[in-house]
């Protein structure tokens, strides 16, 4: 027996989305599948066509619960499981499942439990551990939260490869505040073609600097006044940031590298630039076209590589958001410190150099070329900026300014590079139990080339 149906599992109301978190679970943590990547493919499972908005909605949730809380999981499942069982039974997943409902979640405590021991029954894998299951959600249920009082959650939900990481890059107190912030669920930040100031009110959010809203993450998105009209997109308040230190954009020809998904190609098209969007991903380019489409812009779309781009005449600027880690949005992809380790970091690294040393072919003299990454590792950052700059003496930093950046000077580094951290708060944003604050961490050079 494979497993079970979809109609069994429709027909017990909640157990398909928990079959659905347990599936997920398992290719993120065994099979190194990034949750991205699921969420898009589960769109063609007919087992998720099947589920509500609501279901949907669910399975989400206690898939993101899971990541943001592993470490605590892990430690209050050991203190009651023996023997951890085999991968393919996948027990082990429905356990952190269950135990994140239990602990972390506002589901019923019998509910918890039963679709969790039914979900283990569903498999000839597991169905033998269903006692099992029971009986450790139980105890999780009666003693897990007083258990974890005990224990320091910051710490035991990042791994210490990170930890050991940004601790070395960042000392003790700065990494602390980063452990803390990094996994807390990000608001929603919308980027707004004009009258911020009336969507902030409309949409029941705040204002940000640079034409920018934050709210909460109530309803879909799709059916938020101003989307379908094409008034705004979703970005993160820091991946914002990037389009604006260019200076005046109107009219000049610039190359937004890397564009995919689109939100920085929208910003230089909304201040005025003319912009060709260059990345390699064809899937991912769909989707800024379909994006730019509905927000009645264009841009000159090439679907090539970077690195064997070969524009038939040079641009006034050029922004190179270059492949990374992407450990600056485990916010809002927790998924990201299982996935990734120091060897891929390296590995961009070296693609990043390749990136900017191919990216000052592009540029014509004294233009402007704006280098960023959503990472927290200084390899991607800091270290990579000096080295190309010393490997380059034609290129040369051009500091961004406390002014340009609404007086934050402690964002800025020595050099007068942005780095934005995960605990960094826009102006105007008080936390409060809806809207949260911080914002995803970044690094930002600005460069002025021969």
């Amino acid at each position: 027996m494979a497993g079970p149906s979809k109609q069994s599992l429709q027909q017990i109301a909640g157990l398909a989305p928990r079959k659905i978190v347990v599936d997920w679970l398992f290719e993120v943590f065994h099979r190194q599948k990034p949750l991205d990547e699921l969420f898009s493919n589960s769109e063609a499972s007919p087992l998720w066509q099947e589920l509500s908005a609501r279901d949907r909605g669910f399975a989400r949730s206690i898939v993101m619960t899971v990541l943001r809380h592993k470490g605590e999981l892990d430690w209050i499942v050991a203190q009651f499981l023996k023997k951890k069982p085999q991968a393919k039974s996948r027990v082990y997943e429905i356990l952190l499942s269950g135990a994140a409902q239990l602990l972390f979640m506002d589901v019923e405590p019998h509910a918890a439990i039963d679709m969790s021991v039914r979900l283990a029954k569903t498999s000839d894998k597991s169905r033998h551990l269903a006692k099992l299951v029971n009986a450790i959600l139980r105890q999780i249920s009666r003693e897990g939260a007083s258990r974890l009082q005990t224990q320091n959650g910051d710490e035991l939900n990042v791994p210490a490869f990170w930890r050991k990481r940004w601790r070395g890059q960042y000392g003790e107190d700065c990494a602390a505040r980063i452990l803390k912030a990094v996994l807390q669920p990000a608001a929603l930040d919308i980027a707004v073609k004009q009258d911020a100031a009336g969507y902030a009110e409309k949409l029941d959010g705040v204002q940000l600097p640079f034409d920018m809203v934050r709210r909460d993450h109530r309803g879909l998105i799709t059916e938020l006044e101003g989307f379908a009209t094409g008034d705004w997109w979703v970005q993160d308040f820091a991946a914002h940031l990037p389009t604006r230190f260019f200076g005046d954009v109107k009219g000049l020809r610039v190359a937004d590298l890397c564009a995919a998904p689109g939100g920085k190609t929208a910003s230089l098209i909304n201040q005025g630039a003319d912009v060709v969007a260059v990345d390699i991903a064809k899937n991912r380019l769909k989707r800024s076209e379909e994006n730019l489409v509905r927000l009645q812009m264009t841009a000159e779309i090439k679907t090539v590589d970077v690195l064997e781009f070969e524009p038939e005449q040079p641009f006034d600027a050029v922004l190179l958001d270059a492949p990374c880690s992407a450990t600056g949005t485990i916010r809002r992809h927790p998924d990201i410190l299982y996935l990734k380790d120091e060897k891929q970091i390296f590995e961009l690294a070296r693609l990043q150099r390749q990136m900017l040393q191919k990216s000052i072919e592009f540029i014509k003299p004294g233009g402007i070329l704006i280098y960023c990454t959503c990472s927290l590792e200084k390899e991607e950052g800091e270290l990579q900026v000096e080295r190309f700059l010393n490997e380059n003496p034609t290129v040369k930093r051009f500091p961004i300014q406390a002014d340009e950046i609404f007086d934050q000077a402690d964002w800025l580094t020595e050099q007068g590079d942005l780095r934005l951290l995960p605990h960094f708060t826009p102006p105007s944003v008080v936390e409060s139990d809806t809207i949260s604050a911080g914002m995803d961490g970044f690094f930002i050079s600005r460069l002025r080339v021969g």
